[in-house]
């Protein structure tokens, strides 16, 4: 909740089975018991054993559309000039300056556009700082 509160992010809530093998959803809407490991979805006092925290992205992307200042500020990439030998941005970085040379590939099918090569085009990253997603089994 406390990150949904800062980044102004919609949450939104599934069960999932305690040894991540599904997610309820889909077709797996119903069941009780997860059809791979067995175990039960929920605990005595009906409460999910697990659950999985969802961020409605697209809303909010859609949102900074809407706004002329932040057009203007995400179109930033755009005009951006990589300057070599030192890291003044992340566009400098190795791996974003990486992708910009390749064809987007989706399901293996090699698209005729590159990464990042149209002005409405977004690059996210997500910074935890340490925070893990799954449980760390020792």
């Amino acid at each position: 909740n406390h990150i949904s509160c800062l980044a102004a992010l919609t949450m939104v809530l599934y069960d999932c089975c305690p040894q991540s093998c599904i997610l309820y959803a889909g077709k797996y809407t119903h069941p009780l018991i997860c059809p791979h490991c067995k175990q039960l979805r929920f605990k005595a006092n009906g409460k999910p054993h697990c659950q999985f925290t969802y961020f409605l992205l697209i809303p909010h992307l859609q949102g900074f559309f809407q706004s002329i200042q932040m057009i203007c500020l995400m179109d930033y990439h755009t005009s951006y000039q990589p300057t070599h030998g030192s890291i003044t941005d992340v566009f400098n970085g190795t791996h974003y300056q990486g992708l910009m040379g390749e064809y987007v590939l989706v399901d293996g099918e090699r698209l005729c556009h590159k990464h990042f090569s149209h002005h409405c085009d977004i690059a996210l990253a997500l910074s935890t700082d340490g925070y893990s997603l799954y449980k760390s089994k020792q």
